[in-house]
């Protein structure tokens, strides 16, 4: 028994002694495993220290102040903007000292803080000045967004430019699709032949004479285009107004614009007669020599390049508006819109063309750069000098200063100092995409640059033997198949770095630009350099400039085939809503981190970058799927109406998220229709319209249709049966645009209810098919949500509203004022009749709104008197008109109207009296008959 019991502790012991031996050895592997684990950590962490460029710091910092400027003077009080310039120069001033202090201290880390902390503090009242600060006899302080009759007089300092006319009939400006009528502003493209031009203002009529006045307007001449030229004293007379605040969320704001312009007037003229030359531009002046120069060049292009003599004018001097809307389409859907806008390529292009010409001849290296340089900055001042143009002549020229001086300037340090001086003489352009795309595509390109010496060559010397035994021709090809090979993935890196704050700002991806941009770059340069022959050689000979302008129009042949068959490809874009902003600034700032903290052997392979980019998109997308569940926001129904000027266009937003677009139109400016209900749906985060109704076959209510086919997905069309059996050319586009696009097109009638969801009804309650006009035929529609009714009626009118009235509707909380608060539109009976607390009006009111808002004000009685709210023009207040939200649910109504950039809360209609309490206790339930 004793030796057995020996025997069983002999095995344990070993057994223990086996099993601690085992975790000896897990714990040696795992320890192991954990050293490689920390060895290759330290390989992904950056050991050398940063490239020495001061200036980008500097840089960094100039954009810093002039971003922080006008956000912090925007928490000052009104008038407070010298104040708030004052205040970030006091404390530059106190950082210099503190970094005067820091220097002789010997702190030298912080004395660099300080000193950039203090350049902030430079940039941020610099910009806050230039953008807030005005002098007081500015003539914009004397106008309002409602056009007033001025006279004025001044200089002009940018030259005549001619906007193209809309085409005659069918739906819209831009593609055919255009209706008569007025231009919506200053920005929009115009119904008949018109122009533009800034002039600095010198004087203004007040009163029996002139006083003087200060500012910069842009003068917008209806007609044929006066003969002027920049340099010019002109006097005007027209009307004068100032740009309008965005009217809807996510528009772009022209007004903000203009402020940064420091052009914050526009006048209108009705003819080229209302303009007068007072005196002629100096004959040595000049803005006049680049303005004949520039018409010149383009009177050339025209008369010897031929029916693509607009993009012509496009590439080469900046003209845009000779270039046909339909031409510009194929080029901004595919991502390549950059080659139709001046940019640092063509400046690029210029300059690389022009000193390998000068290397062939015999002269002085010095005399060479010295041309390079002058050609770049005139050819700079004669397409307008935009940001991306300045910025890459500033590269120009400090590449010239660099060689002639026999140093090799850091290409980053030079792009900090273009930046320091862009911003410095215009510092908004810090909020500008186009800025921001130019000096970060060209970041990746100097990147790429900098990194492709080391991707090109082999380290093996085998294969280096290899490639030597080849021959020329094999080894030529090779060469050139490489050097393809990087420009497409160079081009892969910009589309991949940029793609976010495009999609974000342009709601626009093109990867079909990664296979179009390789195939357009040898023939973008090519064309420029047949179109620049083509300008240099017309003086001299007709038949050399016919032959150059030739080969540009062939080459350009190709270049706008190429787009247009990219843009056909399935799948070559897409339309988005956009990713949000904290995603596209947590891109940037991963790139940026990403930069400095990996080491060069990392940074230049190809999965650094896609494993970076997969793994933010998943960031972005689990917060996407996440985001409902964290969503505390109540359920309600939405009914927004964009402000369209004279026309209309409805949201409607179930709780559940289901989407039902109600018209979509403006009368003659499809364009400004199309921009404000993108907008609104894009800032909305829609994607997809699950109903389209159309209320009845009147332009000004669908004439941006055609837009929202294109750029969301539609689930069905709803219309009635008036709008089938018209026979107006452009009823027929439509429906025949909708039917090729394969979506379904459901007819309604009177009774009829839109597919929405279990929390939101909409029903047709009026549709009159025997109705004489268009405008009696409009449905009108009823939405309800928790009790509450919303009316939308069209532009109803006529016998068939005086129907509908008779027919005694049921009472609603809102209702859309028919025919955009007509007076013709019986506002007092159909306010009687349905007795809202609310009434909306989709347009600015016309000549009788005084008299339409005090007949729908007081419809019901001075003791229940309803609030109107229209979303165009300046009320009675002088509030400006906005877009207008209409929250449903049980607890009430609430109203917002988009104002100055944000949401504005509407006060409520005041309660009734106890007398009226009764009459709105008996109202029907929403689901009464119609």
């Amino acid at each position: 028994m004793r030796h057995a019991l020996h025997d069983v502790v002999d095995r344990c012991g070993d057994a223990l002694a086996g099993c601690g031996g085992a975790l000896a050895s897990a714990a040696r592997r795992a320890g192991g495993a954990g050293i490689d684990a920390l060895r290759r950590a330290r390989g992904l962490r950056r050991h050398e220290p940063l490239p020495r460029r001061p200036l980008v710091a500097v840089a960094a910092a100039v954009v810093a102040g002039s971003a922080a400027g006008p956000v912090a003077a925007g928490l000052w009080p009104p008038g407070g903007a010298r104040w708030a310039v004052l205040g970030c120069w006091a404390a530059a001033g106190v950082a210099f000292c503190g970094w005067g202090w820091l220097v002789r201290a010997g702190r030298s880390v912080a004395a660099a803080w300080l000193l950039l902390g203090a350049i902030a503090a430079v940039a941020a009242g610099w910009s806050v000045a230039r953008e807030r600060l005005f002098r007081a006899d500015d003539l914009a302080w004397s106008l309002t967004e409602t056009p007033a009759p001025v006279a004025v007089e001044g200089v002009v300092v940018e030259s005549l430019r001619v906007l193209p006319a809309a085409a005659p009939g069918g739906l819209g400006a831009e593609s055919g699709w255009g209706a008569s009528g007025g231009r919506s502003d200053a920005h929009d493209r115009a119904i008949e032949p018109a122009s533009e031009c800034v002039v600095a203002l010198e004087r203004v009529r007040a009163g029996g004479g002139w006083r003087p006045a200060s500012g910069r307007a842009a003068v917008v001449v209806t007609g044929e285009p006066p003969a002027i030229l920049c340099g010019c004293r002109v006097r005007i007379v027209g009307r004068g107004l100032r740009p309008a605040h965005a009217a809807n969320p996510g528009e772009f704001d022209f007004r903000e614009r203009a402020r940064a312009l420091r052009c914050l007037s526009i006048v209108r003229a009705r003819s080229g007669d209302c303009i007068r030359v007072v005196a002629p531009p100096a004959p040595w002046s000049p803005a006049a020599l680049l303005d004949r120069l520039r018409r010149g060049g383009a009177a050339v292009l025209d008369a010897h390049v031929g029916r693509r003599a607009g993009l012509a004018a496009a590439l080469l001097l900046g003209s845009r508006e000779a270039l046909p809307a339909d031409d510009a389409q194929a080029f901004l859907v595919t991502g390549t819109v950059h080659i139709l806008s001046i940019s640092g390529l063509h400046v690029g292009i210029l300059a690389f063309v022009l000193s390998r010409a000068l290397r062939a001849t015999s002269l002085r290296r010095s005399w060479a750069l010295a041309a390079v340089a002058v050609v770049t900055g005139l050819y700079m001042l004669l397409v307008g000098g935009e940001t991306p143009v300045v910025r890459a002549t500033l590269l120009v020229w400090l590449s010239c200063l660099a060689a002639a001086l026999g140093r090799r300037s850091p290409v980053l340090n030079a792009l900090a100092a273009a930046a320091i001086v862009v911003l410095v003489w215009q510092p908004a352009d810090v909020f500008r995409v186009g800025t921001q795309l130019s000096f970060v595509s060209t970041a990746v390109l100097v990147g790429a640059g900098a990194f492709a010496p080391s991707l090109a060559a082999s380290p093996d010397p085998i294969e280096r033997l290899i490639e030597g035994s080849r021959s020329p021709l094999e080894r030529r090809l090779r060469r050139l198949g490489r050097q393809a090979a990087g420009v497409a993935v160079t081009g892969a890196a910009v589309w991949l770095v940029t793609a976010p704050v495009v999609a974000a700002r342009f709601h626009l991806v093109s990867p079909v630009g990664l296979v179009l941009n390789p195939l357009l770059a040898p023939l973008v340069p090519l064309a420029m350099v047949w179109g620049f022959l083509c300008l240099v050689v017309a003086p001299v000979s007709t038949w050399l400039a016919a032959g150059c302008g030739a080969a540009c129009d062939a080459t350009l042949v190709v270049v706008e085939l190429l787009a247009e068959w990219a843009a056909r490809l399935p799948g070559a874009y897409v339309w988005v809503a956009g990713p949000a902003a904290w995603w596209v600034a947590g891109w940037y700032a991963g790139l940026v981190a990403i930069l400095v903290s990996l080491p060069r052997e990392r940074l230049v392979r190809p999965g650094t970058w896609a494993a970076a980019a997969a793994a933010w998109a998943g960031v972005g997308l689990a917060a996407a799927l996440a985001a409902p569940l964290f969503d505390r926001r109540p359920a309600v129904a939405e009914v927004t109406v964009a402000a369209l000027g004279h026309g209309c266009g409805v949201v409607i937003r179930s709780p559940t998220g289901r989407v039902i677009v109600c018209d979509a139109g403006r009368l003659g400016a499809p364009a400004a229709a199309r921009r404000g209900m993108s907008a609104v749906l894009w800032d909305a985060g829609v994607g997809r319209i699950d109903t389209l109704v159309v209320s009845h076959a009147d332009t000004d209510h669908f004439n941006a249709v055609p837009d929202l086919l294109e750029r969301f997905s539609v689930g069905r069309v709803a219309v009635s049966e008036a709008f089938l059996r018209s026979d107006a050319e452009a009823v027929r586009r439509l429906l025949r645009l909708v039917y090729e696009r394969r979506i379904p097109v459901v007819r309604v009638d009177a009774g009829d209810d839109i597919p929405c969801d279990h929390l939101c009804r909409v029903r047709v309650l009026h549709h009159d098919a025997a109705a004489a006009t268009d405008n009696e035929t409009s449905l009108v529609l009823a939405v309800e949500s928790a009790g509450r009714r919303l009316l939308l009626t069209g532009d109803l009118e006529g016998e068939s509203l005086a129907r509908f009235v008779a027919a005694g509707p049921d009472a609603c909380d809102v209702i859309l004022a028919p025919h955009h608060g007509s007076a013709t539109s019986l506002p007092a009976d159909i306010a009687r009749a349905t007795r809202p607390d609310w009434v909306v009006v989709s347009g600015p009111g016309g000549s009788r709104w005084g008299e339409v808002r005090r007949a729908y004000e007081t419809a019901r009685g001075a003791r229940r008197p309803a609030r109107v709210v229209k979303t165009g023009g300046v009320d009675d207040g002088g509030d400006p008109g906005g877009a207008v939200r209409v929250s449903l649910d049980a607890a009430g109504v609430a109203v917002r109207q988009f104002s100055a950039g944000r949401w504005r809360s509407v006060p409520p209609p005041p309660a009734p009296r106890p007398s009226s309490r009764v009459a709105s206790a008996t109202r029907p339930p929403p689901g009464g008959a119609g």
